[in-house]
């Protein structure tokens, strides 16, 4: 497969939002929002491309033949790449390919929004904010900007979120993971000594009203065992839109 050039990315739109598994994380990309590589067909004729996302998710639209899936599975297996590759599909015919493969299969649910307001903030002893240029160096954890946005200035730029504060101390954080000209992913992360506390919910409520204020949609997706990201999004009004198959190396991380 070949590596499509970034001057070329926003002719793989239409690509991105057929996608049938996502379409935030691909249009991301095509889009030029986000940071991420675009690969095609060595021949001229693209009959499949393949979205991969700056924080590993990677995404195939259209009818790929078995030596493009086969250069994805190269592509996931080598100890070269700088970032993880983790296949999320809903095409039987992909997954049917990976079958016999060295890989891990699971389930990703993704959710669709039914707006209502969440206004259980009863827990006035935490402070709300922004993420500014100030305080997003001191944001720790593994779902947080530097996840899924290459630099902080282009997540400043491009996207938004809340955090949390218990006195000094960031312990949740709700974030644009995914940003296109119609959706807006969510990414939520609370410190494990401030769970259950309801902090997730207080800032998802505040990015879904800022996502709809701006004219976008919000969207939700987490692995099928996440128990607690299920229970947020149910609290916060987001209805299960499908599941798709996510297609590995070694664990979830």
């Amino acid at each position: 497969m070949r590596k499509v050039s970034e001057n070329d990315y926003r002719k793989f739109i239409t690509w991105a939002k057929d996608n049938t598994a996502n379409n935030v994380y691909p249009c991301s990309i095509a889009e030029g929002i986000q940071s991420g590589d675009i690969y095609v067909n060595d021949d001229a004729d693209a009959d499949a491309v393949f979205l991969w996302h700056y924080c590993g998710f990677g995404y195939i639209s259209g009818k790929p033949s078995d030596k493009f899936l086969n250069d994805i599975y190269s592509v996931m297996r080598s100890d070269h790449n700088q970032r993880r590759l983790v296949l999320i599909t809903s095409d039987d015919t992909v997954t049917d390919y990976f079958r016999d493969k060295e890989v891990l299969l699971d389930s990703r649910l993704e959710y669709s929004y039914h707006p209502r307001r969440y206004t259980d903030e009863t827990d006035i002893s935490f402070h709300i904010e922004q993420i500014n240029a100030e305080n997003i160096s001191r944001i720790e954890g593994r779902i947080i900007p530097s996840f899924s946005w290459k630099s902080p200035d282009r997540f400043l730029k491009e996207g938004f979120g809340y955090i949390a504060l218990d006195r000094e101390r960031v312990c949740a954080v709700a974030f644009s993971a995914a940003v296109s000209s119609d959706e807006i992913d969510i990414g939520v992360e609370t410190h494990e000594d401030y769970r259950r506390k309801g902090l997730a919910a207080i800032l998802t409520g505040r990015m879904c009203e800022h996502i709809l204020e701006i004219g976008k949609r919000p969207v939700w997706a987490h692995s099928i065992s996440n128990e607690g990201s299920m229970n947020t999004a149910l609290k916060c009004g987001f209805v299960q839109s499908k599941k798709n198959t996510v297609i590995r190396i070694g664990s979830m991380k």
